[in-house]
This record gives structure tokens, sequence and C-alpha cells, in this order.
């Protein structure tokens, strides 16, 4: 097992770290993603991380090596969230189109269908407490304290795990906003 290697560095050497390698790392994640505030807010992201993990990442070869391939998998991931964001915007516009075209076209209910259907999938990912919490609260119109009291739990579990649903959820749902937008634009509400 590997030891962090980082755990002693204090605020002065990451300084160091950060002057010698944000300029080289950001001209590189331009070139993957094409996109300067993009590659600027990647390689801030992979610098944060590595200050926020020190104590905790294991470093096999260099910090600049680490450096490097976290810039590449992080412009990766940008790539590829950007790559299913145009897909499904190039779809909806297309359903838009056709509702446009055709004022009887069921967009409205297609676009609901889709939403739930997404939404369902990413609270079923959720971790069990989580998830039975989550419903608890949004589906049943529970309150805190009656979820809290229905599963002999505290309060303060409660709101922890309706935070931490709702963090995930918009991580997992970033990639739908275009869908979510032009379903309130055609429908004017929300599923």
């Amino acid at each position: 097992m590997l030891k962090p290697i980082l755990p002693d560095i204090d605020l002065s050497s990451f300084e160091s770290i950060y002057n010698a390698y944000f300029p080289v790392l950001y001209n590189y994640v331009v070139t993957i993603v094409k996109d300067r505030t993009e590659a600027e807010d990647i390689v801030s992201d992979v610098f944060l991380k590595l200050w926020e993990e020190k104590d905790n990442i294991a470093i096999r070869t260099s910090v600049k090596a680490y450096l490097f391939k976290s810039s590449y998998n992080q412009s990766i991931n940008v790539l590829k969230r950007k790559k299913v964001h145009e897909r499904y915007e190039n779809y909806f516009q297309h359903l838009a189109l056709l509702a446009e075209a055709d004022p009887d076209y069921p967009l409205s209910q297609l676009i609901e269908k889709e939403l739930t259907g997404i939404l369902t999938k990413t609270i079923e990912k959720l971790p069990q407490q989580c998830r039975v919490i989550f419903n608890m609260s949004r589906n049943d119109g529970l309150t805190h304290e009656e979820i809290a009291q229905q599963l002999g739990v505290s309060v303060n579990t409660v709101h922890m795990q309706i935070r931490r649903a709702l963090k995930k959820l918009r991580v997992e749902l970033r990639d739908f906003l275009p869908l979510l937008l032009l379903y309130i634009s055609t429908a004017g509400r929300l599923p």
C-alpha cells in the first residue's frame, strides 16, 4: 500500500507547486478542451483536489506526473459531459421543432416522461438510507421531524441525508439542464 507523500506540505510549498505547474497545465488542458475558461476551471479543480486531499493522495510517480494525469482525466470527463449535453440538446431541439410544426405533438408529455425516468434512475442510485429519507420528504411530504421519528434517527441525520441527496442529484442531473429548460419553456411547469 502506498502512503501519502504530501501530508506535511505547507501552504508555501503548495503555492510553489501551483506557481510552477499551473501555466504549463493550463496550456496542456487548452489543447485538449479548446476552451480557455474551461481549461482554467479544470486546472483550478485539480489543484483544489490536490490541496484538499493532500493527506490521502498516494502518488506513484511524481507530483508533476500526478498533476498532468489528473488534468488529462478531468479534461476527458468534461469533454464526455459536453458530448452528452450536446446530444440531449440536439435531440430536444429537434423535438421542439416538431412541436412548433405540429401543435398537437405531445412534446410536453415526452419531455415529462423523459425527465421523470432520468430523475427516478438518479434517485435509485442514492445510498439506501439517503434514498428512503429523500423519498419520504419529497414523495410522502413528511417533515424532517416526522421522518426522524418514523426511522428512529436524529433530525440532524435527516437534514444531512437530504442535503447529500440534493448534492448528488445536482451533480448527476447537470447534463440534463437543457432538457429541463426546454420543458419549462414549453409546458410552463415541472413534473
